[in-house]
């Protein structure tokens, strides 16, 4: 535990104007679940600010999905929302987070904000085109959620803003998956994977393809979803992009796993994401 970890001052706001007002101070941090801060206990840290009394916690309809940056990760998994495709793929990563009693406190908000490579949600809400509703001291704007992430453990948050809410667009017939594999059941990813597929007459006509744990932000393979749109599915044409997208990693190598077996797992991972998408999109599972 980090001695130095002492903050002074606690705060928790009830609307969004004064909570921004008072993360513009120095040394000011968001508090929600707290399952990270309060791991990492970071020195400079002179308030907290909680944000659990903002109205922040809802998952509803709105021009496809509104989900609060409070929502815990129990909460996903409880939504009817989320049992629908392609919005499934976030009710997958949701239950892939850790224990139960982990996913009774952690936010959504918090899991992305913390912008950590290993971090399940971002990954399958890029593949949904997710995007980031920001409140700051001049109001609001938006950023799609793939350009919210700038390096491990930096976003494009700018001082006194917060993470307010994600959006996701309509998607109809679009299946999508999210794989993810570590050490245990309740262990972070050493790689997780995401794809969404959405088919014309049997032709893929648009694809998302995210991979996480590979990269310092969440990399979205481009070059492999190339591969995929246009064509009509074949599990050749799924290994295909699989390949393009491992090729794209840049792994780390830790106490965890190697560079190379990441890269490998990126590969499979991958593939069986482009599967169950499609399976998905065709309404076989």
């Amino acid at each position: 535990m980090d001695a130095h970890f002492k903050p002074e001052h606690y705060h928790r706001p009830t609307d969004l104007k004064t909570a921004s007002l008072l993360l513009a101070r120095r040394g000011a941090r968001v508090i929600a679940g707290g399952t990270d801060l309060l791991v990492t206990r970071p020195a400079d840290t002179e308030t907290l600010i909680d944000v659990k009394e903002l109205g922040l916690s809802f998952i509803r309809e709105e021009a496809g999905l509104r989900i609060g940056s409070t929502t815990t990760f129990s909460d996903l998994l409880r939504s009817p929302l989320l049992e629908r495709y392609p919005y499934r793929v976030l009710y997958d990563a949701a239950g892939e987070l850790g224990h139960h009693n982990l996913r009774h406190i952690a936010t959504l908000g918090g899991n992305i904000c913390n912008a950590v490579p290993s971090a399940d949600a971002p990954v399958a809400l890029i593949a949904l085109d997710a995007i980031a509703v920001i409140h700051g001291p001049t109001g609001e704007r938006t950023v799609r959620l793939d350009g919210f992430f700038k390096f491990v453990r930096e976003t494009v948050l700018k001082e006194g803003e917060f993470l307010k809410e994600i959006a996701i667009p309509v998607q109809p017939e679009a299946g999508a998956s999210f794989q993810k594999l570590g050490r245990t059941k309740v262990d972070i990813a050493l790689v997780n994977a995401a794809c969404r597929l959405s088919l014309v007459g049997g032709v893929i006509s648009e694809s998302r393809i995210v991979l996480g744990a590979v990269y310092p932000t969440p990399l979205r393979a481009r070059a492999a979803e190339d591969v995929l749109n246009g064509n009509e599915f074949s599990h050749a044409l799924a290994e295909r992009s699989a390949q393009v997208a491992a090729d794209a990693a840049m792994p780390i190598s830790d106490h965890r796993a190697s560079s190379e077996y990441r890269r490998e797992m990126s590969y499979v991972l991958v593939k069986r994401a482009i599967i169950k998408a499609h399976e998905r999109a065709e309404g076989t599972l």
